[in-house]
């Protein structure tokens, strides 16, 4: 995002060499494959921060008022979690997922797991990597550290992963930072949340992105490209979110977050994008 020097300071996060792109035969006739059923909508908070700034409670309300029954959270606004965990549950909402920053990640992990048992997370992603954190051994390192602490947060009912922007895509030397992330990981404690917008940023195809990684991708952002190449709102853009979402199953995808990092109206946003999203996956 333009919007990643705000991103940055609210410490978000989230690739693959064309190389590693290689398409596993046995997952070619996976996209004709059965279909499970089609899951709820869900909101990425941060599309809301300026509003949950302001008031968490009423914030979330809205949310529930727009249809969604999932939220994604990107902070918690030094709230009590309690108290969340009842606004939650007054506005008919449920919390799968939260992002978590590399400090949490590296220095705090067990209070974020315990974050997540109150509120009912049941996956975890680091959001965001600061310039100086783009180099392969950070990368390495990072990986390094997803795999231990993915263990241990599997062992407590709970799933880590990572979220792309656009950056983990770049060429390090033959190798991507998502490169590097997906094959120095065990899929096993490690998954992946893609952010749709940002992997057409870098130019590459989801799908492919599931051929090469069947069944890691269990979250998923959604957010439109218009024809500029800025963010929109879902169904202003020219993503394709018919294909992406017939492919789930090969993605492995459960939870679709509707997320727009620049909303200028942002319940507008979530209004708007919740209709055209629904659509989509009503068939």
């Amino acid at each position: 995002m333009n919007t990643t020097v705000s991103r940055r300071s609210f410490l978000r996060a989230g690739g693959v060499a064309a190389a590693a792109l290689a398409v596993p035969a046995p997952f070619s006739a996976a996209l004709a494959a059965h279909h499970s059923t089609a899951q709820a909508i869900g909101v990425q908070l941060y599309t809301l921060r300026s509003l949950m700034e302001q008031d968490v409670q009423g914030t979330l309300a809205k949310v529930g008022e727009a249809g969604y029954k999932e939220v994604e959270f990107a902070g918690y606004f030094d709230k009590p979690l309690t108290d969340i965990r009842q606004w939650l549950k007054d506005s008919g909402l449920t919390a799968p997922s939260t992002h978590i920053n590399t400090y949490n990640l590296e220095n705090n992990f067990d209070a974020a797991l315990e974050a997540a048992h109150v509120l009912g997370h049941k996956h975890m992603f680091l959001n965001w990597l600061a310039p100086e954190d783009r180099t392969l051994d950070r990368y390495k390192e990072i990986a390094e550290t997803l795999n231990r602490s993915g263990e241990k947060a599997r062992a407590a009912g709970v799933r880590l992963g990572h979220h792309n922007h656009e950056f983990e895509f770049e060429d390090l030397g033959g190798i991507t930072g998502f490169g590097i992330l997906a094959t120095e990981t065990d899929p096993a404690n490690v998954q992946f949340e893609l952010d749709v917008y940002w992997t057409k940023v870098a130019n590459v195809d989801p799908i492919t992105l599931f051929m090469a990684h069947p069944g890691r991708f269990p979250c998923i952002h959604v957010k439109d490209y218009a024809a500029d190449g800025k963010m929109a709102d879902v169904g202003d853009g020219i993503i394709d979110y018919k294909a992406i979402y017939e492919a789930r199953d090969l993605g492995g995808i459960k939870h679709f977050f509707v997320e727009r990092d620049d909303a200028t109206d942002p319940v507008r946003t979530i209004n708007r994008s919740f209709k055209a999203l629904k659509q989509i996956v009503s068939g």
